[in-house]
């Protein structure tokens, strides 16, 4: 399985103004030149930052990934004409999204070797940041959240890589799946109970799960609201 890295975005630092209020963030990225080289860490791509350590960032989440199907199915299903890398992300992928992509996943790129550590838990600044309201909560609620990979091994890659699977360890943990039972947690409890066996999934994520697991949750969180 071969997945194709369309595009590789990074971002600096910037203030947003939202109303009345102006708050801190990267989300906003600009594309790597075609044939660039770029190192990457166990931080993620060496020119990305992240401009919120408590929520974003770190080795876990150190690599965001949005499908390009995606963008083209919020176009047919709710007329929304998306601009690129309007999620955010790093890397926008072809020929795979997040229901044939699973938890512990691995996948070579150029020197460097990736693995799948979580869903991404969409926050409201992607409704704040495109400008379009309840845009983070339709991506909850269709299960297109897109993911995060940790670095395994750290190296260069250049924008003509793209993604080989090596190695799948839990092939019924898609991240669609996972998506499905966490946001459903009442009516998920034995599904969520193996994927919080899952040794790859990253520590922060078992954590959210394991609370809506306790407290049978179901629909948003609160700051996925907007």
């Amino acid at each position: 399985m071969q997945i194709i890295v369309k595009n590789i975005y990074c971002g600096k630092p910037q203030n947003i103004k939202k109303g009345d209020k102006i708050y801190r963030s990267s989300y906003k990225k600009q594309p790597v030149s075609k044939s660039q080289i770029l190192a990457v860490g166990y931080g993620g791509l060496a020119d990305d930052t992240q401009s919120d350590h408590e929520n974003h960032g770190g080795e876990d989440k150190a690599i965001c990934v949005y499908a390009k199907t995606y963008y083209e199915f919020f176009k047919t299903k709710y007329d929304i004409q998306l601009m690129e890398c309007a999620f955010g992300e790093n890397f926008t992928i072809a020929r795979a999204d997040d229901s044939n992509i699973c938890i512990g996943d691995r996948y070579e790129c150029g020197e460097v070797v990736f693995e799948v550590s979580q869903p991404r838990q969409p926050c409201w600044k992607i409704s704040s940041v495109v400008g379009i309201k309840n845009l983070t909560s339709l991506l909850v609620t269709e299960y297109k959240t897109g993911f995060y990979m940790r670095v395994i091994k750290t190296g260069n890659i250049s924008t003509k890589d793209n993604l080989k699977l090596i190695s799948r360890d839990y092939p019924d943990m898609t991240i669609e799946h996972i998506n499905r039972c966490s946001y459903d947690a009442k009516n998920h409890q034995v599904d969520i109970k193996k994927i919080l066996q899952c040794e790859k999934l990253s520590t922060s994520y078992k954590n959210s799960i394991s609370k809506r697991y306790r407290q049978k949750e179901h629909g948003i969180e609160e700051w996925q609201k907007d």
